[in-house]
């Protein structure tokens, strides 16, 4: 393989990356804004909207990306899992948890509110260090569930 090759093959990988997981953050930060918004109507209790944020955007991340993994099911990467019944759900369930199950473990228990604290104390600014965290955090978080995903396709492929 030639340089060019690899640039090309990397190149589509970082596209079919982008395409899988762009519209995943896009829906969750809509979500994150629209939960927090609706809690701010009800409460002034900051922990409160932060929570109702943080919620409303695991639903519009994990909402969307299992009506796609309901969609995509019964085609050809989706042939081990029946394409209709309990078992499609199931079959969706086992392979969110696959991809996102140990990131998002990590992710939410260590990574993230790591990332986000050290951010803040380095730039001494709220809003940068929660900025900068969270994309520290998504960094991490997806070079965890791209690693499971690379892995779940060459399984649905036969390889080992």
């Amino acid at each position: 393989m030639t340089a060019r090759d690899a640039r090309r093959r990397w190149g589509a990988r970082l596209m079919e990356w982008a395409r899988r997981y762009a519209p995943l953050e896009i829906l969750s930060l809509l979500t994150a804004l629209a939960g927090a918004g609706i809690a701010g109507l009800l409460t002034t209790n900051a922990v409160a909207i932060a929570y109702a944020g943080a919620w409303a955007e695991n639903v519009g991340y994990y909402g969307y990306a299992f009506a796609r993994e309901m969609k995509w099911i019964g085609r050809s990467d989706g042939a081990d899992i029946p394409v209709s019944g309990p078992g499609r759900v199931s079959g969706a369930v086992k392979r969110l948890l696959w991809e996102f199950g140990a990131a998002e473990v990590l992710d939410s228990l260590v990574v993230r509110p790591a990332c986000m604290y050290a951010a803040v104390a380095l730039t001494g600014s709220l809003a940068a260090g929660i900025l900068i965290g969270k994309i520290a955090g998504d960094i991490v978080f997806y070079g965890i569930a791209i690693v499971f995903y690379e892995l779940g396709k060459k399984r649905r492929r036969g390889g080992t």
